[in-house]
């Protein structure tokens, strides 16, 4: 059985994305499942494309062509991906603004700004899938040749411009961040990962750019339904390759990150040592107290 281009991509994201997945799952263990803690996205995010994937190869087995359920599954996975890779970086970003802000820093962007543009992408989000699923009528008319436009839902449209707006905010957060990098803490790897935030930002515009000219745009090269011999290509090198870069060094700096203190860590640490103190001798007290 021969392979399409955009199956071959299918076939290769699939076999990246599975140890990715993988990886996640280490991380959100080592640094917690909590979703302020970013990796839970990264899961979530790897889990979209492996399932996506799975998806489009699927019809490659099929003789006749794929029904609109499974290209409209395929697409409104993709598509919720790049709304989990965003909140993944506001995440990410929040442990570095924790630094700052334990080192007593004012900074620019604050955590009230990075938990309002979270809310932005989650409205985002929902109008995105329901965004999708309308769309499945249309895309029928393209597949059986009764029209050759497909107008994209307001929904759609709206998901995405929100998603736009939190990148946007992501982007200038890091940016403000790094800008007073001397006020981030380095015991941990705050450093290593605010400069890998700003590292992943150009990655991650050319591939929500591709969302945008797909959406907002006419241009069949960057729409999967148009029809186009050139947007696999496109597709591979604008988002495929954008999102696995940007994931391998989200994963890779996550890798060497130490595990963040629960809030209040030390204040109990401190009064643990001071109820031993109390308990020994007076030697220790006057110890304690120097």
């Amino acid at each position: 059985m021969t392979l399409s281009t955009i199956n071959s991509i299918a076939a290769a994201q699939l076999a990246i994305y599975v140890p990715l997945f993988l990886i996640s799952i280490l991380l959100a263990y080592r640094h917690g499942f909590r979703r302020n803690a970013g990796w839970l996205y990264i899961v979530i995010f790897s889990l979209t494309r492996v399932v996506a994937s799975s998806l489009q190869l699927s019809t490659a087995s099929m003789k006749s062509p794929p029904s609109v359920g499974l290209v409209v599954a395929t697409q409104v996975f993709y598509s919720v991906g790049v709304s989990t890779l965003v909140l993944a970086l506001l995440n990410l970003l929040g442990r570095v603004l924790e630094s700052a802000n334990a080192a007593a820093t004012n900074t620019l962007f604050k955590s009230q700004h990075q938990r309002l543009a979270q809310f932005v992408v989650f409205v985002g989000l929902v109008l995105g899938i329901v965004g999708g699923s309308m769309l499945g009528g249309k895309i029928e008319d393209v597949m059986s040749g009764k029209t050759a436009q497909v107008s994209t839902p307001w929904e759609s449209k709206a998901g995405l411009g929100l998603i736009l707006a939190g990148f946007v905010a992501a982007a200038l957060g890091a940016i403000a961040c790094a800008l007073q990098f001397g006020s981030v803490r380095h015991e941990k790897g705050e450093r290593r990962l605010l400069w890998t935030l700003v590292a992943v930002l150009p990655f991650m515009l050319v591939r929500i750019v591709f969302s945008c000219l797909g959406t907002f745009g006419s241009d069949a090269k960057f729409r999967s339904f148009g029809r186009s011999s050139s947007y696999p290509w496109l597709f591979l090198g604008m988002a495929v390759i954008m999102e696995i870069i940007v994931v391998v060094l989200l994963e890779a700096v996550g890798l060497t990150l130490k595990k963040k203190e629960k809030k209040g860590g030390t204040h109990a640490a401190g009064l643990s040592v001071r109820r031993r103190c109390t308990k020994s001798s007076v030697g220790c007290r006057s110890d304690c107290q120097e």
